[in-house]
């Protein structure tokens, strides 16, 4: 996997009233495959900051985003405006099912990166668990320094 680009990951989650948001800059894969963009980099546990597991970013031409994460809580989310799709988690515990309903897909990405927001529920057995938002910014390495 060739990392020629800089990922910035900004995520928000609100639960019962109350927000926290991380924010994250790392190496990343970009590529077009078969009509698709995959954006592609590696994460860490904070409990266990050795563990790395891949996460990848799928953006397909009818601009439904699927995020599938590997590790032992490992999970495919499909994002698709207006849609709820079910999808299951796995946790170190078990598997829990959940509900994914999309608000809002903005997508403004082409062959030089550009930007991925979305904002969704999450429901467990159609009660209201989260609401998120989540915000991508790819740009090639060699934008990023001046020459």
């Amino acid at each position: 996997m060739e990392e020629n680009y800089i990922l910035t990951v900004t995520g928000k989650q609100t639960v019962d009233g109350n927000s926290d948001k991380i924010e994250l800059q790392t190496a990343a894969s970009y590529v077009m495959k078969n009509g698709s963009r995959y954006i592609t980099y590696r994460e860490y546990y904070s409990q266990n900051p050795e563990k790395k597991y891949r996460t990848t970013v799928k953006v397909d031409p009818n601009n439904v985003v699927t995020v599938m994460k590997g590790g032992t809580e490992s999970h495919h989310l499909m994002l698709e405006q207006g849609v709820r799709h079910k999808c299951e988690y796995v946790t170190p515990y078990g598997i829990i099912s959940l509900g994914i309903y999309s608000e809002s897909v903005n997508i403004d990405l082409d062959d030089h990166g550009g930007e991925l927001s979305v904002s969704y529920t999450i429901d467990i057995e159609s009660q209201l668990a989260s609401s998120n938002e989540l915000y991508l910014k790819i740009e090639e390495v060699n934008n990023n320094v001046n020459g």
